[in-house]
């Protein structure tokens, strides 16, 4: 019985192993995958059609006759189409690098993927090139002797065109929308919130640690990272067989989204065995994280919160110079921070022991450490760009303490006493740079607010 458990959880691990996989791989593709799908439908569309009107597949004489055409007029159909087709397809993609570069300046380049792979985006260019492709080949198949035979291409390319009237529709509103500030601000958010409540979810069930254990092995080995690249996925079940198989315990000294160089030292093995083969565990171990040339948002919560920041510091430049939308931004971030202040802990511990264990069984049992919740770190590099710039704005200072107040009302105990230092550190950075009473005045209410709020443990 106990074989067939486990044989049934390592099924379950490679399973999902497969769909992490294939999802990775989806996301790297999604824009050609998209754009790809739609042509390919179009050419599938028109293998069908030419079967049909060639009578290679007899099934046109169950067609009801309205929906069939002579082959002149079909022609004549389809040579309009394919003009209009292709040339609305260049409008498409003119307005697509138009768009693109409206992003670039104006907002960040990071966000500049927002639109262009949103599946609207891709689909109406796909569908527009697919239905030129669609009424080139209906054309080259036409023969003149298939003159007094009648056909339903000329049908199928009407209601095709209809179609691609629809997506272009929904092209324009997408377009419309999303050169709006607002809406691309509450699309990134809702994107990032989706990913912390998904990482979040992945994690909240494991054990968790305010600092790392005193590992105490008669051996330590380190293992160094074999590429280079930003971290995108670490297969943690992977990393927990490993730890199990060389009877020891890893700590990973990085997180997803990280930036490393080959040769850097990634990770420390600690176990009570001498290894003979050092070089696998190297090997095995850099085999378990996916590496990509640029950071993703898929696994990583803290690149999709830099995308809101970063829009923010482009609207708090001096070129640019408006505060109220990084204000705006302040709020929802706010948000997404809270959810990690309520978590406790900092470390969590990824293996077979989910439940009741002490620190003599933790030293011998397989079982992998990852640093998942630095909020210090965390809060501390996600606003000092933004306090050097809006430091000497008494808005600005008013909304970083209001969104500090935010997180500090759904902090734990632990994180909280970290937001009260922090507050301490954003006042006196920015106390000095206001002379008049009232804008002093205006911070120390919050920050005296801040330091004021009590958790439960404390009353």
């Amino acid at each position: 019985m106990m074989k067939e458990i486990k044989r049934a959880g390592f099924l379950l691990k490679g399973v999902r192993d497969v769909l992490q996989a294939f999802r990775l791989t989806f996301e790297e593709k999604r824009m050609w995958m998209t754009l790809g799908g739609s042509v390919l439908f179009a050419f599938v569309l028109a293998i069908a059609v030419i079967l049909l009107d060639t009578r290679l597949v007899t099934a046109l004489d169950y067609f009801p006759a309205f929906l069939l055409t002579s082959v002149n007029l079909a022609k004549s159909i389809l040579s309009l189409l394919a003009g209009s087709l292709f040339s609305v397809a260049t409008f498409t993609f003119a307005t697509m690098l138009s768009v693109i570069s409206f992003y670039s300046s104006n907002f960040s380049p990071r966000t500049v993927e927002n639109f262009l792979l949103h599946k609207t985006s891709m689909q109406t260019l796909g569908i527009f090139l697919g239905g030129f492709i669609y009424c080139l080949s209906s054309l080259f198949f036409m023969r003149s002797s298939e003159n007094e035979q009648l056909v339903i291409s000329a049908t199928v390319a009407l209601v095709y065109a209809l179609a691609c009237v629809v997506y272009f529709i929904k092209f324009v509103y997408n377009v419309a929308t999303s050169v709006q500030l607002e809406k691309l601000v509450i699309k990134i958010y809702k994107e990032a919130d989706t990913i912390v409540d998904e990482t979040i979810a992945y994690f909240q069930e494991k054990p968790v640690f305010d600092h790392l254990p005193q590992l105490e092995t008669l051996h330590q080995y380190t293992v160094h990272a074999d590429r280079n690249g930003y971290v995108e996925y670490i297969n943690f079940d992977r990393l927990v067989e490993l730890s199990t198989e060389f009877e020891g315990i890893t700590v990973l000294r990085f997180r997803i989204g990280e930036f490393l160089s080959g040769n850097e030292p990634l990770a420390i093995f600690y176990t009570n065995r001498k290894l003979e083969d050092e070089p696998r565990l190297q090997e095995v171990l850099n085999r378990s994280l996916t590496y990509e040339t640029e950071p993703s948002t898929m696994f990583d919560p803290n690149f999709a919160r830099k995308k809101l920041i970063e829009i923010a510091l482009r609207a708090v430049s001096p070129g640019i110079n408006d505060p109220n939308t990084a204000i705006h931004i302040l709020h929802y971030k706010a948000l997404l921070d809270a959810k990690f202040a309520r978590l406790p802990g900092r470390f969590v511990l990824m293996g077979e022991e989910k439940k009741d264990f002490d620190e003599e069984a933790l030293r011998y049992s397989g079982c992998v450490f990852y640093d998942f919740n630095n909020f210090s770190k965390d809060l501390y590099e996600s606003y000092w760009q933004l306090i050097h710039y809006m430091k000497t704005d008494i808005s600005g200072v008013v909304a970083l303490f209001d969104s500090l107040l935010t997180v500090a009302y759904a902090a734990h105990p632990k994180k909280l006493s970290y937001i009260k230092d922090y507050s301490n550190y954003l006042s006196n950075l920015t106390s000095p740079n206001f002379t008049e009473r009232l804008d002093r005045q205006n911070i120390e209410e919050r920050q005296q607010r801040i330091l004021g709020i009590v958790c439960d443990e404390e009353k």
